[in-house]
């Protein structure tokens, strides 16, 4: 029976905590910290452990998980990679990564920096703590736009695109000092490139070095007019389709150059007039992903790969030596609900109308009925997504067309009064 330690098992974490105990494993869960935001906990199954812990200090994590006897420990989400990287290096575990590359996996300056040194391609970037020194690298980057975020933050958290020295001041100012999603100071602000092209996320699981890739998938964002962004379509690619093969490659090299040995990764990678440029990289599972919507489409997704990976090693391993991409057999679309206007959520007309869509899978809202909601200003304010899945894209296009009209019309939301 294998024990597992599940860091931070929120967002596609719950789905691999799911998996590993519906395949017969021992879980223990470890809040990384008390003060982690509630959106996380939404949809978080406390049932599927053994025991739940809350970390605070490392000695005492440290004796409940010896008591424990973990055999892997694995990060569930963002918020956890830094800890479960500490806790595998100070218990000797082989499921793990380079510990001399940890602060490289989750401090995107010294991501960039990392592979930029390794020979490759990323964008120019400055990490400052002053307005002076930002808008001193602006200037001599003499380019607009400019991408301003925090170090570590995730799911585009405070991430913006500025268009000029004015909004570049205004977005460092609301980043610098902050604490973000993830309860972490923003003691510094990132500047970077803006990076012209077309969004890609590579997402692989990797065993003892050899990388097994999961999804291709082309990413549409939208710009709000507060320059933040947010997500509006996940589309998982063929392996046939351009330029798969040339992300792979690049993205292979850039989890090599991490140290990301074992576990998954999810890399978001933009494919520019030069090739592909990392945005950045994470060491879990990708935050939108069901396996429902894997099983369906590929077979085989991220989440059930790393559960393979740990309860089943040498099954993994004959995957990775047949050297073969998955198979596409229906296309998909994650489509990220933006909401327009003020009211209070509503979802029955709206769940209505999306079952009677021919590529509908599943909906998943992030916001209770009833619930007094703003228009979207950031991801963390986006109320759901809905999953859509056929044999023909044309009909996956005009059902994503359905749902943007729906919203137009507030079929979510009712008038505030």
């Amino acid at each position: 029976m294998i024990r597992v330690v599940i860091v931070d098992g929120f967002s596609s974490g719950k789905w691999l905590a799911k998996k590993m105990h519906d395949d017969g494993c021992v879980l223990l869960h470890v809040a990384s910290s008390p003060a982690i935001d509630g959106y996380y906990y939404v949809g978080f199954d406390s049932g599927l452990y053994q025991r739940s812990i809350e970390h605070t200090d490392i000695a005492c994590t440290l004796e409940a998980l010896r008591y424990f006897g973990p055999d892997v420990i694995v990060a569930g989400a963002e918020s956890g990679v830094l800890l479960a990287d500490l806790l595998n290096e100070q218990l000797g575990l082989d499921y793990a990564n380079d510990f001399v590359r940890t602060r490289a996996r989750r401090n995107k300056f010294h991501m960039i920096k990392c592979i930029t040194d390794a020979g490759l391609a990323a964008p120019a970037q400055c990490a400052v703590d002053t307005w002076n020194s930002a808008r001193s690298w602006v200037i001599a980057h003499g380019q607009f736009p400019v991408v301003v975020k925090p170090l570590e933050s995730a799911g585009a958290d405070g991430v913006f695109i500025c268009h000029d020295l004015d909004a570049c001041e205004r977005a460092f100012l609301g980043v610098l000092g902050t604490r973000n999603k993830l309860n972490l100071e923003n003691s510094q602000v990132l500047l970077q490139e803006y990076l012209a092209g077309t969004e890609y996320v590579v997402n692989m699981v990797s065993l003892n070095g050899q990388q097994l890739v999961t999804e291709v998938v082309r990413y549409t964002k939208r710009v709000l007019e507060t320059g933040s962004i947010v997500y509006d379509i996940d589309q998982l690619l063929a392996c046939t389709d351009a330029p798969y093969a040339e992300l792979v490659a690049y993205t292979r090299k850039v989890v090599r150059c991490l140290g990301i040995r074992n576990g998954p990764s999810h890399a978001e990678v933009m494919y520019t007039e030069h090739g592909p440029k990392l945005v950045e990289i994470a060491a879990r599972t990708d935050g939108i992903l069901r396996p429902g919507v894997s099983a369906l489409t590929t077979g085989l997704g991220q989440i059930d790969a790393c559960a393979l990976s740990i309860t089943r090693p040498f099954e993994f391993e004959q995957l990775l030596a047949s050297n073969q991409d998955y198979v596409l057999s229906r296309h998909t679309y994650n489509v990220c609900l933006i909401n327009r206007s003020e009211g209070v959520f509503c979802t029955g007309a709206f769940e209505q109308q999306l079952r009677s869509l021919a590529s509908f899978f599943e909906v998943v809202f992030y916001v209770e009925n009833g619930r007094r909601i703003a228009p979207t200003q950031d991801v963390f304010s986006q109320p759901g997504t809905v999953y859509l899945a056929h044999a023909d894209l044309a009909q996956v296009e005009a059902d994503y067309v359905r749902i943007r009209e729906m919203e137009e019309a507030g079929i979510y939301l009712q008038s505030k009064n």
